[in-house]
């Protein structure tokens, strides 16, 4: 198994004035990550050369690029007329996930505050405008429980059964299962494990009741049962931290999750 990290999370190493995806990729190297999620933070006027340079960067570093992101928005996009730009940036995602050797293209579904009788259906269709597109450079689109219209693992599942393509499968968001999700975070894995192309790990504890991060490994989530889980179903992907916890200073923050990772999916 690998374990990876999130371009999103892992820009947390660096302060905001010396975020480059460069040293990004070095921070997440230098904390011992087999692999790193691209996707943000590219300089949009240097891009061609910062992916180029990005693909030489992680054979130096023997970092992984395996999985990449865009955070596209369907739902909300439909709402205001503008789906034709979103399904575009997708395909644009795709051919750059493919461009940098990755097999998944985590999406999302969006529609927030939207009501999911009358959207979800039509993201369901822009979803499948991009499926084309997704076997054409042989990457798997993999929706995540983010929230809004594609909250929980039966959200999920909807899309990916009327889609009904082997090209859009599932980033099972372990934390977001408990929140905004609203579902047991081991009980949404086991729903969806045989349909994950991607798993985000996060952990969460619960003060003045609300849920705030912590590294992954230290709060209420079971990871441990649920890396068993996934293991059990065969998954085959990475084990990518998505560092969103604000207590502490970041870089022992993301070390520890690390550790707690493997740890946790040795015992499993």
């Amino acid at each position: 198994m690998d374990f990876t990290i999130s371009v999103y999370g892992a820009h947390l190493l660096l302060p905001e004035e010396e975020r480059s995806v460069e040293k990004i990729m070095r921070a997440a190297a230098g904390i011992g990550f087999d692999g790193i999620d691209l996707g943000y933070y590219w300089n949009e006027e240097k891009k061609v050369q910062e992916m180029k340079d990005a693909r030489q960067l992680a054979a130096d570093l023997d970092l992984k690029l395996t999985n990449y992101i865009v955070g596209n928005n369907f739902g909300n996009a439909i709402a205001e007329d503008r789906l034709p730009a979103e399904i575009d940036k997708v395909k644009k995602a795709l051919d750059e996930a493919a461009e940098m050797g990755c097999r998944n293209l985590r999406v999302f579904g969006g529609g927030y505050d939207l009501e999911w009788e009358k959207y979800c259906n039509p993201i369901a269709d822009a979803l499948s405008a991009c499926v084309e597109h997704a076997q054409k450079n042989n990457v798997v689109m993999a929706i995540e429980d983010h929230g809004a219209l594609c909250k929980d693992s039966s959200e999920q599942l909807f899309y990916i059964s009327t889609v009904n393509s082997p090209f859009l499968r599932a980033t099972a968001d372990i934390g977001n299962y408990r929140t905004p999700g609203g579902e047991i975070s081991e009980q949404a894995v086991a729903a969806i494990a045989d349909m994950a192309a991607m798993v985000h790990v996060k952990d969460y504890v619960i003060i003045n009741n609300k849920f705030t991060a912590v590294p992954s490994g230290e709060g209420i989530i079971d990871l441990k049962q649920c890396f068993r889980i996934l293991k059990d179903a065969g998954y085959q992907g990475t084990l990518s931290l998505e560092y969103e916890c604000s207590i502490g200073i970041a870089k022992h923050g993301i070390a520890a999750s690390l550790s707690n990772m493997r740890r946790l999916f040795t015992a499993c």
